[in-house]
């Protein structure tokens, strides 16, 4: 099989960490668990392999910040509901201000979670470079990781990213940077993952091998659309079912997108259309995410579901329940072959190549064995129909990426991409007219750099707000 199987597991011994990496057969998992508490160890227990081992333990767990955000939105629900793919049903203003685009610099917008991170893989990376230097895999795993965070910044917050870090305990306070440049740093990391992860050919090299390249080719792709073609062949040796998983646990908490939807009921699948006095009003540029009646996104309307989901703030009708994830520890995707396939299928639409294009998505849609999305096995779908022109084609692109990869992340980029890439205006994108709750839809296309940062005095907000 194509799929990859484990991760790494967090076990006590005399008191000190230890980790067990298995190598398997069908499927990456990582398994989340949070960093110790350095104010809890003797200095003298952390300078050895076996912290070290802890250290990139606690450092994979920090990639459940995307997701859970001790019971409140993270970036991925935030980015979400800033496109189209969610819908605010709770009474926080702050929330409703991201599922309407008016976004506020005085809101943290999950950004010192997603920063601070940054520091914790880091810190990991020095740690087993110091003491576990033979670890080439697992130390190009931190690599992606990083670039993980750096690009997820890009992704979502405006130009003005300052990537601070501390040496020796020094705090080094990091210039301002535009979404590109933070891109650059997130692949520069790529490269030394991709090289790390090619020294050796056992299991798990390989899948970090794999990580990595689709990892670089996202990367590439949201700089510029015409490194398409470099991307797809970054991605060539990547099968369809390969995945890479975030999981989690009692211990490490549940899947946040299960919680903040299934659970709380604060935040619903979106449609392309809302029912405000009784009277339906479409939501211009929407996706029909849950009336579409698409297997990738699959859902129930709470009033029918069993039991019934009632939206947290009583009012928001219909409630959507995303049904991809139905329990609170299924596992959230990070990266996958089905990725690796989109990445090339825009480097057929970016050759002029539309039929090829398509013939990439159809194969998707009709692949044995059948592609999975966390724990939903996706069936075979009819063939879509060819585009008329090379902007439909465009359409058709994004549209099926939409539904491939929702709840994610890379939505709210690909929107951004869609006006800075292909010359699309953001009302012609992003949800725009009447709000459901009052008032209209605004403008952000992506969500301040917080004024939080101002201790960094090299900050003084985001350069501009542009895609």
């Amino acid at each position: 099989m194509n799929r990859h199987l484990n991760r790494a597991r967090w076990v006590a011994v005399l008191g000190v960490g230890a980790v067990i990496a298995v190598a398997g057969c069908d499927r990456v998992k990582a398994e989340l668990l949070a960093p110790q508490n350095p104010g809890l160890v003797d200095p003298t227990a952390i300078n050895s392999p076996t912290a070290a081992l802890a250290l990139r333990v606690g450092a994979l767990g920090r990639y459940k910040q995307l997701t859970n955000g001790n019971g409140n939105e993270s970036i991925w629900q935030y980015a979400g509901t800033l496109a189209d793919e969610f819908k605010n049903a709770d009474f926080a203003n702050y929330r409703i201000g991201a599922d309407q685009r008016l976004t506020d610099a005085s809101v943290s917008w999950n950004y010192a979670a997603t920063t601070q991170s940054r520091g914790f893989v880091r810190d990991a990376i020095d740690a087993m470079k110091s003491y576990n230097p033979d670890s080439a895999a697992m130390i190009g795993e931190l690599y992606a990781e990083l670039a993980f965070f750096e690009m997820t910044m890009a992704d979502n917050y405006c130009n003005g990213i300052p990537l601070g870090h501390t040496e020796a305990g020094v705090r080094i306070n990091g210039e301002p940077l535009t979404i590109m440049q933070v891109y650059d740093s997130a692949a520069s990391h790529l490269d030394t993952a991709m090289a790390l992860s090619a020294k050796a050919s056992d299991s798990n090299s390989v899948y970090i091998n794999r990580l990595s390249r689709v990892l670089k080719a996202r990367v590439l792709i949201d700089k510029d659309k015409a490194n398409a073609g470099a991307a797809a062949g970054l991605v060539a040796p990547v099968p369809t079912g390969y995945v890479y998983d975030m999981t989690f646990s009692s211990a490490s908490g549940a899947n946040g997108m299960w919680s903040l939807n299934n659970s709380t009921a604060r935040i619903s699948v979106a449609d392309s259309f809302d029912i405000v006095g009784g009277a339906t009003n479409v939501i211009k540029n929407a996706l029909p995410f849950a009336s579409a009646n698409d297997p990738r996104v699959p859902v129930c309307n709470g009033d029918v579901c069993s039991p019934k989901v009632v939206a947290e703030d009583q009012v928001t009708r219909p409630f959507y329940v995303g049904l991809l994830y139905k329990g609170q520890f299924d596992p959230l995707v990070l990266a996958s072959g089905i990725d690796a396939r989109l990445y090339e299928a825009e480097a057929k639409l970016q050759a002029g190549d539309v039929p090829g294009m398509l013939t990439i998505l159809n194969s998707l849609r009709q692949a044995s064995p059948r592609p999975t999305i966390g724990v939903t096995t996706v069936p075979a779908m009819s063939a879509l129909a060819a585009p008329a022109n090379t902007a439909d084609a465009t359409t058709l692109l994004f549209r099926e990426k939409a539904f491939w990869t929702f709840g994610r992340g890379q939505r709210l980029p690909d929107l951004r991409r869609l006006i800075r890439q292909y010359d699309r205006t953001q009302d012609a994108v992003f949800p725009t007219g009447p709000y459901f709750k009052g008032g209209s839809y605004g403008a952000d296309v992506n969500f301040p750099v917080p004024s939080s940062e101002a201790v960094n005095p090299l900050f003084h907000g985001c350069l501009d707000r542009k895609a």
